[in-house]
């Protein structure tokens, strides 16, 4: 899906494929609902590219045997601090050189321009 389509136009199709892997299933809207532990108007609502809350979005999603498309949602964030300590040392292999340049310092003076 594209960045720039509205919040209405991207429910909209979500509620379009969830409807179209429905009926892939063979499955009624009351079917579904019941698997998923909701109304048939909540599916309805869903299907129609209503707003729903995301408790209902995530029981419809594991009704349809799809929960693990939301693993692909979200890059990994990679090991967790207290990971990272029993890891120690070894697990960081390198470092990046600073961004900053390095320039020579210069002699102090005072800021009325007096040398002492």
């Amino acid at each position: 899906m594209e960045s720039n389509l509205s919040d209405q136009s991207i429910l909209g199709a979500l509620g379009s494929d969830l409807r179209r892997l429905r009926l892939s299933r063979n499955l009624s809207q009351a079917g579904l609902a019941a698997e998923a532990g909701v109304t048939r108007d909540t599916i309805r609502r869903l299907e129609a590219g209503e707003s729903v809350s995301t408790q209902t979005l995530v029981r419809v999603l594991r009704a349809l045997d799809l929960l693990g498309a939301l693993a692909g949602l979200f890059p990994d964030r990679g090991p967790g601090p207290l990971e990272q300590l029993e890891r120690g040392p070894a697990g960081r292999q390198r470092a990046r050189a600073s961004s900053r340049e390095t320039r020579p310092s210069e002699e102090w003076r005072w800021a009325d321009g007096e040398d002492q």
